[in-house]
């Protein structure tokens, strides 16, 4: 199984908390993930001042 990556591992003394594997997802959580890391990955190559751009 996969475990999740502790960014700052000194601060925390419990373990890695496990993560399912992509394929154990529901499809409406993947397909719902896949869009979400799009429109973040396309907002942030659109950005040239810093700011983001967001729906009302």
């Amino acid at each position: 199984m996969t475990t999740q990556l502790e960014l700052f591992p000194e601060t925390h003394s419990t373990a890695a908390t496990p993560i399912p594997p992509w394929q154990s997802l529901p499809d409406d959580t993947r397909q719902s993930l896949t869009r979400l890391m799009a429109r973040l990955m396309v907002e942030h190559a659109g950005t040239t001042d810093g700011e983001s751009y967001h729906e009302a």
